[in-house]
């Protein structure tokens, strides 16, 4: 009897070591799976990662854009307001035509006079339908005249 207590003894704690073991693979199984995940879930994290920051650099350009933009619109209103300025300045003054729109001193040359003042000048243009002779004249249709 001594003998099968022994034995048995020995089986359980045979049993036990085995349980034990076990138990130990089955930690380093979890926590190998344990650490995939982990890593899954950081490159999964990373890409989430890369695209936000695309997204922020487009979203930085963009406002960079917006910026330039609103810069000369900025200026386009400074030069609106100073057009609006020199326009109310110039309506506010007496109305005299300016320099520009003022017509030469020089007095303009009476009718039937030439270009220098002399009477008699005739000007250069000359009429070419008279010369031609009626054959070359072209006709209209309906005008009752042939060619």
């Amino acid at each position: 009897m001594r003998l099968i207590g022994a034995g048995l003894t020995a089986l359980v704690a045979v049993l036990a070591l085995v349980l034990l073991h076990q138990v130990q693979q089955q930690a380093s199984r979890s926590q190998v799976l344990e650490r995939r995940v982990q890593d899954l879930e950081n490159s999964r994290d990373l890409e989430r990662t890369q695209a936000l920051e695309a997204q922020l650099r487009a979203l930085a350009q963009r406002l960079q854009g917006l910026e330039a933009s609103a810069g000369q619109v900025r200026e386009l209103e400074l030069q609106q307001e100073e057009l609006r300025r020199q326009l109310q300045s110039q309506l506010q003054r007496p109305s005299s035509p300016s320099p520009e729109f003022l017509p030469f001193n020089d007095p303009l040359p009476a009718p039937g006079r030439g270009p220098l003042g002399q009477p008699g000048a005739k000007p250069a243009i000359k009429s070419t339908a008279k010369s031609l002779p009626k054959s070359t004249i072209p006709s209209r249709p309906g005008d009752g005249r042939r060619p």
